[in-house]
């Protein structure tokens, strides 16, 4: 009787392993060919989703040409590298690969470009990828063709954008050809980052109306789960209202994830009040965020590092935002591990208004650094009158506009 049962079992489990490796056979798979010329043969060609390094499928170039298959859960934005050198690859290499840009699904895709050396680079110092996306083609699925009308309706204010960005960059950092990058002129530095900034926020917006317009593509729903991220940008009624214009979006996956990201960006929703957190004195002393807080006034929490040169660089403009809105209190919050790097920065700097640190006790570091969603510095928070959170940012340059915008004296 045992010895029948056995059998049962193993006929049993060898039915279930050949039904699931069939079904996996079965499974729907994504299919990337390329007509590229000057490709390298065995170069190095493989796919992945963007902004991660799990890859999805690599394959290498034979007799001029690769093929890449393999299956994803759902759309989703990818980047097709392509890499000449010799494999596996040292580290870091990947960023001197060829990318090509596309929304992937489980289907057919052709790649091509005349020559393989006119894609962009992954990444090039004082250029940008947006310049030579033109230089390839992609044809495919229905998500594809949805990506690629965006591309298409964005990309001549995507390029203008990308050209201001560089000459602001070039000026201060390119060399003599495009100014002194030791003694550059500031004022100058500044209004080329202004006009860079304001034509990349019309891009953004640009994109998000484009985005908005078109709520049952993937990409639409990929471009503004990219802004839950952005804390205290959304109101609890503006979040409702994306939840009830996405709802019919084609991607279920992604709707789903969506709506998580919705979740979190619940606890962090324009208007809610600020929270108190315990800080630290640069006497070394605790001290609670309440304490130093403008009442009836707006305060600016700019949260920094020594170490952070954007931070650091960034300073100028918040020593003339102090000069011009003097009821304006601003408190820098250092996010240095070390306590001596923080005070050095501070005797450099010179910054005219309150200086705290976040507490050395991990529990409270930890509060605060969830309190206001510290991903990344600089950070800054506006703090209203009323106590409620009225902007965020990541940059000097936009809070200030935001905060002549809220017309803070």
């Amino acid at each position: 009787m045992k010895s029948f049962i056995k059998n049962i079992a193993l006929l049993s489990y060898g039915l279930f392993a050949t039904a699931s490796i069939h079904a996996q056979q079965q499974a729907a798979l994504f299919t990337i060919k390329s007509d590229i010329h000057g490709l390298t043969e065995r170069a190095l060609a493989y796919v992945l989703p963007a902004h991660s390094r799990d890859t999805l499928a690599v394959g290498k170039v034979s007799q001029g040409a690769f093929v890449l298959q393999g299956h994803v859960d759902a759309p989703l934005l990818a980047e097709l590298h392509i890499n000449t050198r010799i494999y596996p690859l040292p580290k870091n290499e990947y960023m001197t690969d060829r990318i090509v840009m596309l929304y992937l699904d489980n289907d057919s895709y052709q790649v091509s470009a005349t020559q393989f050396d006119s894609i962009p680079l992954s990444y090039e110092l004082g250029s940008s990828p947006i310049l030579l996306e033109k230089n390839y083609q992609v044809k495919g699925g229905l998500v594809q063709q949805q990506y690629q009308r965006w591309h298409d309706a964005l990309w001549p204010m995507r390029r203008k954008s990308a050209l201001a960005s560089l000459e602001a960059w070039r000026y201060e950092y390119g060399g003599s050809e495009y100014g002194d990058p030791q003694h550059p002129d500031q004022q100058k530095a500044l209004r080329l980052e202004a006009v860079a900034d304001s034509l990349k926020k019309a891009c953004e917006q640009q994109s998000d109306s484009y985005a908005w317009a078109h709520p049952d593509e993937p990409y639409s729903l990929y471009l503004w789960s990219q802004h839950l991220d952005d804390r205290f940008r959304y109101t609890a009624a503006e979040l409702d209202t994306m939840v009830a214009h996405f709802s019919g979006n084609k991607d279920a996956k992604g709707y789903a994830a969506f709506l998580k990201d919705v979740a979190t960006a619940r606890h962090y929703v324009k208007g809610v009040r600020y929270q108190d957190v315990t800080l630290l004195t640069t006497d070394g002393k605790d001290v609670s965020l309440s304490k130093l807080v403008n009442p009836g006034g707006y305060t600016l929490l700019d949260f920094w590092a020594s170490w952070c040169g954007p931070c650091r660089a960034s300073i100028p403009m918040m020593k003339k935002l102090h000069t011009e809105r003097p009821t304006l209190k601003i408190i820098s919050v250092s996010c240095d591990k070390n306590l001596a790097d923080w005070k050095r920065a501070m005797l450099e700097e010179k910054m005219p208004w309150t200086q705290v640190v976040l507490s050395q006790d991990p529990k409270l570091k930890e509060q605060a650094v969830n309190a206001y969603h510290i991903q990344f510095i600089p950070s800054l928070v506006l703090i209203a009158p009323d106590g409620t959170i009225a902007y965020a940012a990541g940059s000097a340059q936009e809070i200030i506009s935001q905060i002549k915008a809220e017309t803070v004296y």
